[in-house]
């Protein structure tokens, strides 16, 4: 099965680029950066609430590196399903953790902010391809 899912290309101050693409949670939409250097996608705690008001949260027995500090507390929660284009992943154990700092530095520079970061693990189990002249990912099982 294939999915070609579109991405924006953001320009962050004409230092770089950042990539986000919608996908969906139980049927919401949600925006996320990808991320390939992230181990794992993780989702904003504050944006999850938001869209979910019956999430339920479960703490983490490590804590989260990364994302700009050098260690966070994070919980985990059960998504089912994630969709991606054609690929829906059930019961899928997702880190939370608070983004607002993510969150607060796009809104300086006036970008949309993300409800969380599409990490390597489900871009490796999707087999991601990043295509930045056509802005899209393409993902392959």
């Amino acid at each position: 099965m294939v999915s070609i899912l579109p991405i924006q290309i953001t320009d962050i101050q004409g230092d770089g680029f950042h990539l986000m693409v919608e996908v969906k949670v139980k049927r919401k939409k949600l925006r996320l950066l990808i991320d390939s250097g992230a181990s794992r996608t993780v989702f904003d705690e504050t944006q999850l609430k938001h869209h979910f008001k019956d999430i339920e949260l479960f703490a983490l027995d490590r804590l989260s590196t990364g994302l700009g500090t050098s260690t966070l507390q994070g919980n985990y929660t059960v998504l089912s399903p994630i969709t991606l284009g054609n690929h829906k992943i059930g019961n899928y154990k997702a880190v939370v953790l608070d983004l607002q700092h993510v969150n607060e530095s796009y809104h300086q520079i006036e970008v949309q902010k993300i409800d969380g970061v599409l990490g390597s693990d489900l871009l490796k189990q999707l087999n991601a391809v990043i295509n930045y002249g056509n802005a899209t990912l393409t993902l392959t099982t």
